[in-house]
């Protein structure tokens, strides 16, 4: 067996050797081949996957191709692709212009639609730009400057700065389905983000109602209580998280001729929904005035009492220790259906009591006085000099201080009998009144009341020119630069149909140019783009050539030309 093996070895040698020649050539053919086909497919988009590939792709292999044909060393590698792909190729170009075309068209519209959403208007006049907006708001460059360079700017700037002052006046939606009835002589208070309302007298009677309005959600909601407390031309304040209500009058006795006073004082609390009354010691009254002072003490000023005489005394009252303190500080007169409210005395540097209007026997109302205090007691009244035009005489009015400054809002002249529509600006640091331009709403409003609430000035209820005004809150923003934001410009109709007109006529215009603009831009960005493709045609309705040769046999064949 030995001896065969190696006989055979010795024959068939030579075959082997061959053989392993042989593989090894091929391998060598093969391997040289793979990287062959490496540097092919590094310059070349694999036709397979061009389906699959995105447009950057096919540019970044263009770019390739372009740096390619700069240099003379390296050759040009065109793309082998076949017509359906070049087919796709041509239509994604030609959709991805479309597509940034109608981007731009419609950046276009939006912003078209924007600035005709934000044009506001103003009476009989054309659309305003944001400087003739300014001029008719009266804001200069001065409004921009702070209350301590007031003393550096001379007397004629301060005019101008005070007298281009401007209110807007706007109602507060409400979402609910229960709303409190029309009133008048009802009175308002705020505690955190609610707007309470108590009180007052409609066409209905009087009233014993609670209602809040939620700022935030806009909503009303109706506190209900065991208690039946109808009454009127009452006072409410306000304190920490109570409502503190006292006096006023009830119903009209026909027989006796004697109208119904209190001297109840009663409390609420906001957060356990609870009432607690007292009678007090003090003659009764209504119409009268009360305020806060000082975060600890309410003072009531004037009235009228149950035998219809009018009030002159000054009274106060501590919270804390639920008490009346001091003596009665008396006026001249007596009055009733003023306004009072809490400011500060810049002369004294010291927080006061300012009252203005009001009714008297000699048909004539207060000036604005000052309540002078010596320590935290009440000592007299005395009158404030101020400049500028002094407004009427009126009574059912409200007043505010807001900043630096009182706001007189609504009411009515006691000796002409006609309701105020003005609005007027005591400021305390000039003593100079002056006279608001008002937004927005223009409503005439008497025994109405109001409260503050930021920048805003909240008004319930009251009688208008006719009737009961609407159970809303109307708002009065101060803020000049909030202002601005609200402007409300109102046009006739006729202006306003014009406008839709030339709207619809652009409208269209621009829909035929854009059509045509589409391809000439397109054509425009492909001159430009180098591409080694051909440039994108219109589609041409095309037919296959089988279908167009049988359709021509089958009408042969009804010929019987061909069988």
């Amino acid at each position: 067996m030995n001896y065969d093996s190696k006989r055979i070895e010795t024959n068939y040698s030579p075959y082997f050797e061959q053989v392993s020649l042989n593989k090894l050539k091929r391998d060598e053919y093969h391997s040289l081949q793979r990287i062959h086909d490496n540097s092919v497919r590094k310059n070349k988009l694999l036709l397979p996957s061009i389906e699959n590939s995105t447009l950057e792709d096919i540019s970044m292999h263009f770019s390739k191709c372009v740096n390619s044909s700069k240099s003379p060393e390296k050759k040009l590698d065109k793309l082998q692709v076949n017509k359906n792909q070049l087919e796709f190729i041509q239509q994604s170009f030609l959709e991805l212009e479309q597509t940034k075309m109608s981007i731009t068209m419609r950046d276009m519209n939006n912003v078209r639609n924007k600035f005709n959403c934000h044009q506001r208007i103003i009476a009989n006049k054309e659309l305003y730009t944001v400087r003739n907006l300014e001029k008719q708001m009266g804001s200069n460059q001065e409004d921009y400057s702070n209350l301590m360079y007031l003393q550096q700017i001379p007397p004629q700037t301060k005019n101008k700065q005070e007298t281009n002052m401007a209110f807007f006046e706007e109602t507060l939606n409400a979402y609910s389905y229960a709303i409190p009835s029309r009133r008048e002589s009802a009175q308002i208070a705020v505690i955190r983000d609610k707007v309470y309302v108590f009180g007052g007298m409609s066409g209905a009677g009087l009233n014993s109602d609670l209602w809040s309005y939620d700022i935030k959600k806009q909503e009303w909601q109706l506190h209900q209580s065991d208690i039946n407390l109808k009454v009127t031309n009452h006072s409410m304040i306000a304190w920490k998280h109570m409502l503190i209500i006292f006096g006023g009058s009830g119903y009209y006795d026909h027989k006796m001729k004697i109208r119904q006073v209190y001297s109840t004082l009663a409390y609420f609390n906001t957060q356990t929904n609870q009432w607690s009354i007292t009678l007090e010691s003090i003659e009764p009254r209504r119409e009268h005035k009360a305020v806060l002072y000082l975060g600890k003490y309410m003072i009531i000023t004037g009235g009228i009492d149950s035998g219809e005489q009018l009030l002159n005394d000054t009274l106060m009252y501590s919270l804390d220790s639920r008490r009346w303190l001091g003596s009665k500080i008396y006026f001249d007169e007596g009055i009733a259906q003023h306004a009072i409210c809490e400011a500060f005395d810049f002369k004294r540097n010291v927080d006061t009591i300012y009252l203005f209007g009001g009714k008297t026997k000699s048909l004539g109302s207060f000036p604005l006085m000052r309540l002078v205090f010596s320590g935290q007691a009440p000592q007299s009244w005395e009158r404030v000099q101020g400049t500028g035009v002094s407004p009427q005489g009126r009574y059912n009015h409200t007043m505010e201080c807001l900043n630096d400054s009182l706001i007189l809002i609504g009411g009515r002249s006691q000796a002409i009998q006609e309701y105020q529509n003005e609005i007027l600006v005591f400021n305390l640091i000039l003593s100079q009144w002056i006279q608001v331009k008002r937004q927005g709403l223009m409503t005439k409003r008497w025994s109405h009341c109001s409260c503050i609430f930021a920048s805003n000035i909240f008004c319930f209820g009251g009688i208008g020119e006719v009737t009961y005004l609407p159970p809303v809150v109307f708002s009065i923003e101060t803020d000049q630069f909030k202002i601005k934001n609200k402007m409300v410009i109102i046009k006739r109709l006729s202006t306003i149909a014009e406008d839709m007109k030339k709207q619809n006529q652009e409208y269209k215009q621009i829909k035929r140019t854009c059509r045509l603009e589409k391809f000439r831009k397109a054509e425009k960005l492909y001159e430009k783009v180098t591409t080694f493709l051909p440039l994108p045609k219109m589609r041409t309705p095309k037919m296959r050539y089988d279908i167009w040769m049988q359709f021509i046999r089958k009408i042969l064949h009804s010929l019987n030309l061909i069988f």
